[in-house]
């Protein structure tokens, strides 16, 4: 049998973007693709999940949340870190 996974996000907590500090991560493969991750998120499920979706949108890369992070499409870290500059989300260059 399965064991049930207890670290699920919760989705009725509340997310104080004031106090948040989230990692930004820039990742390549083999063949020079490249994928913005975002990591440090709250467990707020649908916050989450709503802010990769205005990431992706305002970017126009696709992208996912999946495992307790985001990840976005396509070399566009300095806009990455322009939008969470304008919705006052700290944030913290972490990688290469």
């Amino acid at each position: 049998m399965r064991k049930k996974d207890k670290s699920k996000l919760v989705s009725s907590a509340q997310v104080n973007e004031k106090d948040l500090v989230v990692n930004l991560r820039r990742l390549t493969s083999g063949k020079g693709r490249t994928v913005i991750e975002i990591t440090g998120l709250p467990n707020n499920k649908k916050w989450c999940e709503s802010l990769a979706k205005d990431l992706k949108k305002a970017l126009g890369v696709g992208g996912t949340f999946k495992n307790k992070g985001i990840e976005l499409h396509g070399e566009k870290i300095e806009e990455v870190i322009a939008f969470l500059d304008k919705k006052t989300i700290k944030w913290k260059k972490t990688g290469g």
